[in-house]
Parts: C-alpha cells; structure tokens; sequence
C-alpha cells in the first residue's frame, strides 16, 4: 500500500496524526494478518514470519481470549476496505475480574490492551497517540452489551516505553517490581548451609497446578480476602481473576516455542512446584526471549495462606524459598537465564534472602510497567483504586 515513507500509492501524503479523517476500526482477518506481519519486526525473536503469525494465532484461539479478542487497527475512512493502509495497531482482551468495595466483591468485565504498534516508518506522525486517544472513547464500553454494567470500570496494559506515554491516555503506572534470580545447577549447594533447612517440595504438572493453585476453594478464598481488605479502607480495590485460562494461555505460549523450536524436544511438564504441608504453591512459565539470554521463567501466580503464628511464618517462608530453588533448577534445565517474579511480598522477600541475600528488588522503570486506567468516579468508586493480585498471570 505504500509507495514511499510519507505517501499512500496514489502519490497523496500520508494524513498527521490529528486528521479529523482518521478511524479506528476492528481489522478484518485479512488486515488483522497484515497487522502481524508488520508488527512481527518487533515480536517474532527467533521464528520467521509464517511461525510467528502462526503462534499468535495458536495464542488468539485460547479459551481465554479466542471469544473476546478484537484487534483494532487506525486507518484513513477516504480508503476502501480491503485497501486499506495500517498506521498504527493494537489488540484489546476482554478479562473477567473482581471489584471489592464496602465489604463486598463483584464479578466484572475488563479489558487488557496489548500489541500496540506502529511501523517505524511511520512513528512520528501521532498515529500511536491518536490510536490511543481513539481507543480509550472505545474500549470501556466495547462488547460489554451483555454485561450488568455496559460500561468497563478500568482496562489495563503492561507498557514497553516507560510510564509516560500511556499515562496521558489515563492508563497509569502501577507498582511494577520483581526479582530475578539466577539459574542454579542440580548439583548446586549452598555454601552457608540454609539449604538444608529447605523442606522437599513437589514438582507441580499441570493438573496439579489446577487443583493447588486456582481451584474454586482458592479461588473463593482469594475473593473472600478482598472482600475483608474492602471493609478496611473505602479505597476500592481490583483483580484480574486469577483462574486456570489464564495459565494455559501462558503455557499454550510456551509449548509452541519449544516445538517450533526444539523440535527433537518433549514440551515441559514441570508446570510450578509446591509445598502441600505449608500450603504454598506456584505456578510458573519458561519465556523464550529473541536470543537466549533474554529467556526467563516466570512465576506467574503464587498461591499460600498469611500465616497465623511464628512457627507458620517459619514454615512459609521456608517452603517458598525451596520452591524458588526448584524454580532456579527448571531455569537451569531449560536454559533460562533468570528466574522472575513480580511485586513480591514481604513473605516472598525474605525467602528470597534465603535463597540468594545479593539479589535486590528491582523497580521497572521501562519494561512491563503496570498501567491501569479507572473510570470508578462517575461510579460513585472515587477518584484512586488498589490494584491487587498484581502478578505475570495477568499479563497481556
């Protein structure tokens, strides 16, 4: 469709970002291909095109977006369908989650924002920022026709540029921190002897992930937290609901990596690990990045009671540092050069400090920042919100 940098093929200049004739539309499947083929530049890594535009395809029928999934694409109305040129694209997910407020919890709609992208050619001209600027007149009330409320309360993304750019749109930076912790050989000991304090942990499949760590007893016990956390302060508070379809989008990922590939090689089992006598457990996925040392696995999700007693306190934080030396072990088998998880709890930081006492937190200041955009006072929520069970599950 495009001639030169600045021009459509019929020699006319390309629009500027702030063109009254400028619309953002659903993309039809073919323009939603064309989508992937100029954004796979930036996220294809290791696969060709073809194998790139057939992994997302792969991710987009998942249970959990292949109903709710709408890629969006900003294009000049004056161009006909079927000839139109992309300037800029994104994709928008709807999510189930909670709202907690006043002692109560509610099942709601959101949507996650994702893929947004703009050729390099054309950057520059506004297109991301008008795209965005379109899209949040859009997004809050999009397929929420058969919702209790029509119109979304937030939609979050994870941004890649910082914690500006999406800001100004109204989707703010939330707490965006992790630890990364270094792969550790089988062999491995520690020197000062805490390993042996480590109880043995459970190597977790997939099956075991759905019973231990997002089964409808946890589930229920995640929402009743809420719900009290609600009826201490008049802040609301929010949660991606951390059910099983979001870990087999993460794992669905993952397996199509390993068999584009590692052809020669089984698809991982070892899906998290867990301690069933101290009641913690996680559920993790291996990231294959576009050269290898860009490859991490991430706990997605931990799963674990607030203990009650010192002798508890103990015991929890001893099973999450065994656990995160089964996680540093996968890491070291599947050639990973990390082992990250985010916004960790102050249980979570001192097992890390059994576990390795150099590594520090780190606080993102450009990659993966946690946006959220709240539309709760014209609610009657207020003007602030709590985003909690803020986890790499719910990444999109």
């Amino acid at each position: 469709m495009i001639a030169a940098d600045n021009t459509y093929t019929n020699g006319v200049a390309l629009p500027p970002g702030d063109s009254p004739e400028l619309i953002l539309v659903p993309a039809t499947p073919a323009e939603k291909i064309e989508a992937l083929k100029l954004n796979s530049i930036a996220w294809k890594g290791r696969l060709d095109t073809e194998t790139y535009i057939a992994r997302e395809n792969h991710l987009h029928s998942q249970q959990l977006v292949k109903d709710d999934l709408t890629s969006w694409i900003l294009v000049d109305r004056s161009e006909p369908e079927g000839e139109r040129t992309i300037l800029s694209s994104c994709e928008t997910y709807k999510k189930k989650a909670w709202l907690a407020h006043n002692g109560r919890v509610e099942d709601v709609s959101t949507h996650g924002i994702g893929s947004v992208y703009c050729r390099p050619q054309f950057r520059g001209k506004g297109y991301a920022k008008r795209m965005m600027e379109e899209l949040s007149k859009k997004v809050d009330t999009w397929n929420m026709e058969s919702e209790s409320r029509k119109k979304a309360l937030f939609s979050i993304l994870y941004s890649d540029i910082g914690k500006n750019f999406y800001a100004q749109f109204g989707w703010k930076p939330f707490l965006s921190s992790h630890f990364a912790l270094p792969p550790v050989a089988e062999e491995h000991n520690v020197s000062n002897g805490v390993e042996a304090t480590m109880p043995q942990v459970k190597t977790l499949t997939a099956e075991d992930v759905r019973t231990r760590v997002c089964n409808k007893q946890i589930l229920a016990k995640e929402r009743e937290s809420l719900r009290l956390a609600s009826m201490k302060t008049p802040t609301p508070k929010i949660a991606i609901a951390p059910d099983y379809n979001h870990l087999r989008w993460h794992w669905a990922r993952e397996e199509f990596f390993v068999k584009s590939l590692f052809p020669g090689r089984e698809a991982p089992t070892a899906k998290g690990a867990g301690d069933d006598a101290a009641g913690v457990h996680c559920a993790w996925n291996r990231n294959f990045g576009s050269v290898p040392e860009e490859n991490t696995l991430y706990i997605l999700r931990w799963v674990y009671e607030e203990p009650t007693s010192p002798e508890e306190t103990k015991q929890t934080i001893q099973a999450m540092a065994a656990i995160l030396r089964r996680a540093q072990r996968e890491a070291h088998e599947w050639d990973m050069s990390t082992v990250e998880f985010w916004n960790p709890t102050p249980l979570l930081q001192q097992a890390v400090a059994m576990v390795d006492p150099n590594v520090e937190l780190v606080h993102r200041q450009k990659d993966s920042i946690a946006s959220l955009r709240w539309n709760g006072a014209e609610s009657g929520f207020g003007e602030t919100v709590e985003w909690c069970l803020n986890e790499k599950y719910a990444w999109c």
